[in-house]
């Protein structure tokens, strides 16, 4: 499986033209795969003529300090050939899925499975983090490796991308990996658009003002950030649009999967869900297990105890050849040692594909 690798610089119109007209049709997948999502959201189908007006509603909230992100969204328009309206709504995708923004928003049953290992549970004072990413098998058409390099002050950065957006997952050379677990609520905040968020958290000049950036309110959907600081500091932020709570390591170990863990929170895994069997499933891979390393995670994110509600997620035998694009695929993964200033990455599902390095 082939995933284009993009390097980005310039003004931030020319770093979204540069993606546009680089992976257009990853774009046009990307427009494709989120028109049938939305349409298919329940009893009240959300047009994508919906998402739109949905994604106008939130242009105030890119000014000032967050104005780049609207110019890079122009240029990917550009570079393209779409319209700026639907490179917003991209953008706007977690907002319009998983909160009350939109009707009938549906709960994140297979998203992601993140975790992050710091001494005393590693090898050698290795300082593990990396998620796998599950949704729409159709996304793996769509995905792109963007590497930025350093500027202004800014230290370079590596995220793997839905194409057409800004911002995603990733590792900074400034010694910090951010992962994302999609969560669900039915309240509706203002605020930055998530994708925006975890882009200016990649841009922190440290990993202290990435935690600074990661915490901060208010938010539209509801989320948990967790950023892992190569000196062995760990906080999963879970943000919903009444507040934010932290998580921290217990013996090194720290899991998320796509419900809220803290007590502010806390609810029962509804049935059919996958979240709570990934969560246990990878907790207990990986605590009372001394001298984890990177090879330990890559293997762990392979697992497929529990059939259809494993780590790593295939599409159900039964799906309709007609379904499968939008069936849910653990579509990459990816695992950084932060000490050691390595990132590993796997296209496609992580006990098929082979693991390579990447330059973060």
């Amino acid at each position: 499986m082939d995933v284009p690798e993009i390097t980005l610089s310039g003004s931030p119109f020319d770093k979204g033209f540069a993606h546009g007209s680089l992976c257009r049709a990853q774009v046009l997948r990307s427009l494709d795969t989120y028109r049938t999502k939305f349409a298919r959201k329940g009893r009240n189908p959300f047009s994508w003529d919906d998402a739109r007006a949905a994604a106008r509603s939130f242009a105030p909230a890119l000014a000032g300090e967050f104005a780049p992100y609207a110019g890079e969204m122009r240029g990917i328009a550009a570079g393209a050939g779409v319209s700026f309206e639907d490179v917003l709504a991209l953008n706007l995708r977690s907002e319009i899925l998983y909160s009350g923004l939109a009707p009938d928003a549906p709960a994140p049953a297979g998203e992601c499975t993140a975790f992050a290992a710091v001494p005393p549970a590693t090898a050698g004072g290795a300082v593990l983090a990396g998620q796998t990413w599950d949704y729409a098998r159709a996304q793996r058409e769509a995905t792109v490796l963007a590497r930025f390099p350093a500027e202004r002050g800014r230290p370079a950065f590596w995220t793997p991308l839905e194409a057409g957006m800004v911002g995603g997952k990733g590792v900074s050379a400034a010694g910090f990996c951010l992962t994302l677990n999609a969560l669900s609520s039915p309240r509706t905040g203002s605020g930055v658009p998530l994708h925006v968020r975890m882009r200016r958290i990649l841009e922190a000049p440290t990993a202290d003002e990435a935690f600074r950036r990661a915490a901060a309110l208010p938010v539209a959907a509801p989320a948990c950030l967790t950023v892992t600081a190569r000196d062995g500091r760990c906080t999963a932020f879970e943000l919903d649009p009444d507040g934010v709570e932290e998580l921290h390591p217990e013996d090194g170990v720290l899991v998320h999967t796509n419900h809220f863990v803290s007590p502010r929170y806390r609810s029962p895994d509804p049935p059919g869900w996958s979240t709570g069997a990934r969560y246990d499933r990878l907790r207990a891979l990986l605590r009372g297990r001394p001298g984890l390393s990177m090879a330990d995670a890559e293997r762990f994110l392979a697992d497929h105890e529990n059939g259809t509600r494993s780590i790593c997620v295939h599409p159900a035998p039964d799906t309709p050849p007609g379904n499968l694009p939008q069936a849910g695929s653990t579509n990459y993964a990816f695992v950084a040692d932060l000490a050691a200033g390595r990132v590993r990455f796997v296209p496609g599902n992580p006990c098929e594909g082979a693991w390579r390095d990447v330059v973060p």
